[in-house]
Formats: C-alpha cells, sequence, structure tokens
C-alpha cells in the first residue's frame, strides 16, 4: 500500500521553505568558513625570495642611495628655511633704510641732520643689509651644490633600480610560478573538502529528491554547489572556468532532459493521476485532449480558454440517468466506468471512486 503523503498547511509550508533556506544559508557560510581557512596556508613571499637571491652588493648600494637621497632632501629643506628666513630679514633692513634715508632726505631739506642715533641706525641698516645679502648668495651657492648633489643621487638610484629590475625580473618570474602553484594547491584543498560533500549531496538528491526530505537536501546541496562554483572562479583561469561552467551546465541540462523524456515514455504513477486529474476538471481527455461530451455537457462545446467563462448548465431530472459510462470518441479509450463495488459511475483513470472510495480492482482482489 503507498504510502500517502500531507502538504501540510500554508504556515507549514511557509516555515518549511524558510527554514530550508536559513539552513541552506548557514550551510554556504560554515563552507565559507572552510574555505578562508585554507587560504590562510602559507604561499612564496616576494619581499622574501628577493632578499635572499639578489646580489647583495645591489641590495646595499639601494639602501645606501636611499638613505644619501634622504639625508640630501632634509639638508635641502634646512637650507631653503635658513635663505627664506634671510630674505625676510633683508627686506626688513631694506624698509628700515629707505625710512632712514626719506629722513634724511627731509633733513637736507630743512637743513639740518639726523641726530646721532639715527645715523647709527642708518649704518648698522646699512650693513645688516649688506651682510644678508652676502649670506643669501652664500645659501643661493650652496642649495645649487645641494641641487646638484640631488641630481646626481637621482641618477645613481635610478641607474640601480635598473640594475634591480634586471636582476629580480627571473626572480619574478618564479615567484609568478611559486604562486600558481600555490593557488592551485589551495583548489585542490578546497575541492578536497567540497566534491566529496557535492557528491554526497548528488547521490542523496537522486535517492531523495520529491521525498519528505527533499528540501533539506536542496538546501545543503544547492549551498556546496555554489560554494564550488566560486572556489572554481576564483582559482581556475576564466578560460577553464567558461568552459567547466558551460559543459556542467550542459550536463545537468541533458541529464534533466532525459529525465522528462523518461518521464513521458514511462511516467510514474502520481505523474499520471495528477495529469489524470488536471484532464478531468477541465472536461477534456486525458490521453487525446479531445472535450469530455458527457451529461448536461454532451452537446456544449468549449476549449481550455472559453472553459472558465463557460455558464454553468442546470440538470433537470435525475442525475443517475444522465451519470453513464463513456468512452472517448476520439481515442477510444474508457474515461467512465461502472465501479465493480457500488455499481455507480466512476472515473477509470483515477485510484479511487468517488462515491464508495473504492479503488481500481478491489472487488476482484476480495
Amino acid at each position: 500500500m503507498k504510502t500517502k503523503r500531507h502538504r501540510g498547511s500554508f504556515m507549514l509550508r511557509l516555515m518549511v521553505f524558510g527554514f530550508s533556506v536559513a539552513v541552506g544559508v548557514l550551510a554556504f557560510w560554515l563552507l565559507g568558513y572552510i574555505v578562508r581557512d585554507i587560504d590562510r596556508v602559507n604561499g612564496p613571499n616576494y619581499t622574501q625570495m628577493l632578499e635572499s637571491q639578489l646580489p647583495q652588493e645591489l641590495q646595499d648600494e639601494r639602501r645606501l642611495l636611499t638613505a644619501q637621497l634622504s639625508e640630501l632632501k632634509q639638508q635641502i629643506a634646512a637650507t631653503e628655511r635658513r635663505r627664506q628666513l634671510t630674505s625676510q630679514t633683508t627686506r626688513d633692513s631694506q624698509q628700515t633704510i629707505n625710512q632712514l634715508l626719506e629722513l634724511k632726505r627731509n633733513a637736507d631739506e630743512n637743513e639740518t641732520s639726523l641726530s646721532d642715533g639715527q645715523q647709527q641706525a642708518l649704518t648698522d641698516s646699512l650693513q645688516l643689509f649688506l651682510e644678508n645679502q652676502n649670506q643669501i648668495q652664500t645659501l643661493n651657492a650652496e642649495l645649487s651644490s645641494l641641487n646638484d648633489q640631488l641630481d646626481q643621487l637621482q641618477a645613481d638610484q635610478e641607474e640601480n633600480t635598473k640594475a634591480v629590475e634586471r636582476a629580480s625580473r627571473p626572480i619574478r618570474d618564479e615567484y609568478d610560478s611559486l604562486l600558481q602553484r600555490h593557488q592551485w594547491r589551495l583548489a585542490a584543498y578546497k575541492l578536497a573538502v567540497l566534491i566529496p560533500l557535492l557528491l554526497i549531496f548528488a547521490w542523496l538528491f537522486v535517492r531523495h529528491a520529491g521525498g519528505a526530505y527533499s528540501m533539506l537536501v536542496y538546501a545543503f546541496g544547492g549551498a556546496v554547489v555554489i560554494r564550488v562554483l566560486l572556489v572554481m572562479h576564483d582559482h581556475f583561469p576564466a578560460i577553464y572556468f567558461r568552459y567547466i561552467l558551460i559543459l556542467l551546465s550542459l550536463a545537468i541540462a541533458t541529464g534533466v532532459l532525459v529525465r522528462l523524456l523518461r518521464l513521458m515514455a514511462r511516467p510514474s504513477r502520481d505523474w499520471l493521476v495528477r495529469q489524470y486529474r488536471e484532464s478531468y476538471a477541465h472536461f477534456f481527455c486525458p490521453i487525446c485532449d479531445h472535450p469530455i461530451q458527457r451529461g448536461p455537457l454532451k452537446f456544449a462545446a468549449w476549449t481550455r480558454r472559453s472553459l472558465k467563462k463557460q455558464a454553468p448548465i442546470a440538470v433537470d431530472g435525475d442525475w443517475d440517468a444522465l451519470d453513464q459510462p463513456y468512452t472517448c470518441p476520439c481515442c477510444e479509450t474508457t474515461l467512465f466506468e461502472k465501479c465493480e463495488t457500488c455499481q455507480g459511475v466512476r472515473h477509470s483513470l483515477l485510484p479511487a471512486c468517488e462515491k464508495c472510495g473504492a479503488g481500481q480492482g478491489s472487488a476482484s482482489a476480495e
């Protein structure tokens, strides 16, 4: 005897769907932690490879040039600040001299002379102005010399950089090769964890598809499939990933198509009952889709589109006289027959009689 499956209430089905999504998300989250832990496996270190394989004289020269450039730039900045300060002092002295000269010119016009203090201030300002001018010239010469040294050091550093690039090119090639191997190794570790899980859930999907625990299998299986695709996308080259994804999609589509074709050629009992039930409900032959014209609908005509617009037909008289066995005139399939248990008219292609509930062949079984 076949076990009956209950759909459950709408709230129960909604809760099942919601918790299935939650299980899938949590499983995907857990697999993500596992993948990230695998990513922590140390790979090649380019800095360490340079320090160990690059010629020591080039490294020493690079460090020396870097230190000299830093020190020289600091000297240039300090000298520039001194020059700016001296220039500001020179401008202040020049302004003082101009004011004192203006006083002297006024005194000469008035036939007077400057006081001893003013005369001494003019002399001191002129002396300070000349000293600052000399200091500015000295600082300019020093800045020019420092800038020449800076240009030379920068040229030396550029030559050193080119030499380091030439010497590090094979190191870079070796690092790229080691990094690629490391990526393939990480991909192998991750797939070694995910592929067995994928095979397990593929087996469970085949065994329990449509069963009582199918939603649980779908949730876990979906999380594993998505994580496998992400790992392949992260580690496989784009051209390989594209081919793998296309071939995998083609395999899945082919498998689904084969299953559907097999279902059409040898449909299961549940599939047939569902198809027959829908056809009976719409008054069409389940085999050839010809309208079932019996009882009040004997002389009516309809299509699937016009069926919903069909007005109900009132039945006058005894319905039992109208409810007679019926055979499809198009495909010769018996659609309504007498029940062997209650002798009432029942659907021939459905499993139970609607009047007495007896199954097909129950009378003969007794």
